[in-house]
């Protein structure tokens, strides 16, 4: 009889225990803090620093790579912001109307291009106060839907560009 009390306090405590991770409050504020958080939200994170040492995490969605910066930070900690972010190399079909087109329709995730041609795509986000963990996570995913979101916008625009004009 006891095992069966154990047990039936272990499946009560479990969803118990993972609502408790999804509500745990996080300091975006700290690179290690949001490798841990994007790691509990099911993705690869690796905390690296940049040449000039500034934090960054490296990550990947939908099969691509993305990166998390961070700014205003106080040595490697203490970040005022922080951003998702990921690129695409050159190609010819990248034009500001593309990226009008995408960002008068899109509010969160804005592309530009950059000096070299290459398309970039970023979401920007407050570093200040605390977030839960499930609210974090919202993010990452938000992030995730959108990027699926370009990735078909430009699959579209590159076939429409490479057919020939009538």
């Amino acid at each position: 009889m006891k095992s069966w009390m154990l047990a039936a306090a272990m499946l009560t405590a479990a969803p118990a225990m993972a609502e408790d991770k999804a509500d745990k409050m996080l300091d975006l504020s700290n690179p290690e803090v949001v490798a841990a958080a994007v790691r509990d939200a099911g993705y690869k994170a690796e905390l690296k620093t940049n040449s000039k040492g500034e934090p960054y995490i490296s990550s990947s969605t939908n099969g691509s790579d993305f990166t998390v910066e961070f700014y205003g930070c106080e040595g490697v900690k203490n970040c005022g912001s922080f951003q998702f972010y990921s690129w695409y190399k050159k190609d010819p079909f990248y034009t500001l109307e593309l990226v009008n087109e995408w960002n008068a329709k899109k509010r969160f995730m804005k592309i530009a291009i950059d000096g070299d041609g290459d398309l970039a795509q970023y979401m920007d986000f407050t570093a200040v106060g605390q977030s839960s963990q499930k609210a974090f996570a919202d993010m990452l995913d938000w992030y995730t839907v959108m990027d699926a979101d370009l990735s078909k916008f430009l699959s579209e625009k590159r076939a429409a560009a490479a057919k020939p004009a009538s």
